[in-house]
């Protein structure tokens, strides 16, 4: 790959399994039952590369970073150093812009790990989109969510 500009967008998708009470309708618990990333890829030459996969029973914000973190992995493996990543998460926004790393150590390793990744390109952005703007990789996601969770 030459040093072609990408832009990227990623998204995950979460189902949770929830239990109602009966004739009240109230919510009595939420669990997360399964969760996708999904991620974009348009090269400045009209390719498009689709990552699209489950990732087990992970909290919303966390499937969100995992996008990001295979989004990386894919890029630097194909030598791309110029990228733009879209996101819809605000948390991962804020995150790789002004440095807020979460207080929960899962949240805080990943997050470590994606800035070290973001740090071998020779030039990124990261910028919040609203949801309505990151629909193809929110597709991707959703459509992923069904699929068997590869072996890692």
């Amino acid at each position: 790959m030459d040093t072609q500009r990408c832009t990227v967008y990623t998204d995950a998708c979460t189902r949770f399994r929830a239990v109602i009470e009966a004739g009240t309708g109230k919510l009595i618990t939420s669990t997360i039952s399964r969760a996708s990333v999904g991620v974009v890829i348009n090269f400045e030459n009209g390719e498009k590369h689709i990552i699209a996969r489950p990732v087990g029973t992970l909290e919303t914000t966390y499937a969100e970073f995992l996008a990001l973190y295979f989004a990386c992995k894919d890029l630097l493996a194909k030598g791309v150093t110029k990228v733009d990543f879209y996101t819809d998460c605000i948390n991962l926004a804020l995150a790789i812009n002004q440095g807020t790393i979460s207080g929960i150590e899962a949240m805080r390793k990943l997050t470590y790990t994606i800035l070290g990744l973001l740090d071998r390109f020779e030039d990124f952005t990261i910028t919040w989109v609203p949801r309505r703007d990151n629909k193809e990789a929110n597709d991707v996601a959703r459509k992923a969510i069904n699929k068997k969770r590869p072996a890692i």
